[in-house]
Parts: C-alpha cells; structure tokens; sequence
C-alpha cells in the first residue's frame, strides 16, 4: 500500500503545471506512517442521525473502499451530496495537509456518513508523512499563485494543534 501511495503522489504532483519544479521532490519518506482499519458501521436508531460524525482528515492521503452500503456523503459549499458507492473502486480523499502542500489548489473536503439502515464496513488506508517531516507549500506553479496561507508545520505540531482545539476547559 506504501507504494500506491507514492505512486498516487507522483500522479497528484504531476497534474500540476509546474513546469518540472516539483518532478524530483520527494514527498514520502522511510518515516511515513500508513494505517489499514476496518470501519463499520451499525443501522441506526430513528433518534442518531449520523453513523460518523462529520471531520476533516486531518494529514495526507485517505484511500476508502466501502461495500455497496450507501452513506457517505461530503459537504461543498456548505451543502451534503451523497456519494454513491461503486464496486471494485477505491475513493481517494486528501487530508489537510493536502492543502498546505498544495495552498488550497486540492482542498480537504469535510465528510460524514449519513444514517445507515444495513450494517456496513469500509476499508480505510490512512497515510501521513513521518510526525517531524516538515510541511510547506509545494514550489509548484498553481500552488504559488498566491502568497501561501499556511506556516510551515510539522505532523506532530499539527495534531498538537487539534488536539488542544478539542480540550473544553
């Protein structure tokens, strides 16, 4: 799976018109962390409206492979669409450092998944870069189109960041 999501990053990079600038970047390295769970999702009562609340990713890529139990659905513009489900097909969501990496050019789209009325499961393959890789926007043409928005960071800082976000003093 490492290696799809390299080969995935090199696709990603390449839909860019950076006129080589970003060809010999390297944007994984040996200290990436990948993680497989299984998710599933039980049929709910009348009264729970979500089987999964709605998020961000909060790092890079999410690949998803969900069975044919529809639910999941993303928010653009403020408004829900529900995603149908396509056998034998892999979904790709990108995670907030997406959009540091790329200065909002590819976006990190909230998600959830809706109320479900079969029990469910997806498969889900998270990939992040190591916790002290430093993150900053690419050199690429569209991504510096305009002055970035975000600091360089780290993994570690950023989910420090969330996490106390989170905390309810």
């Amino acid at each position: 799976m490492k290696y799809l999501i390299i080969f995935l990053l090199i696709i990603y990079v390449s839909g860019f018109d950076n006129e080589g600038q970003c060809d010999n970047l390297n944007y994984t390295n040996d200290n990436a962390l990948y993680g497989l769970r299984l998710t599933r999702y039980l049929p709910n009562k009348k009264d729970q409206e979500l089987a999964f609340e709605e998020h961000q990713d909060y790092l890079g890529f999410t690949l998803l492979q969900n069975d044919n139990v529809p639910g999941l659905e993303v928010n653009m513009n403020g408004k829900w669409f529900r995603v149908d489900p396509k056998a034998n097909s892999l979904l790709l969501i990108g995670g907030e450092f997406i959009e540091k990496w790329t200065n909002n050019y590819w976006i990190s789209i909230k998600h959830r998944v809706a109320r479900v009325e079969q029990l469910g499961y997806s498969i889900v393959f998270l990939s992040e870069p190591g916790l002290n890789t430093r993150i900053e926007t690419l050199p690429c043409k569209n991504c510096t189109l305009t002055k970035s928005e975000y600091s360089p960071i780290t993994p570690q800082e950023h989910l420090k960041q969330k996490q106390m976000a989170t905390l309810h003093y």
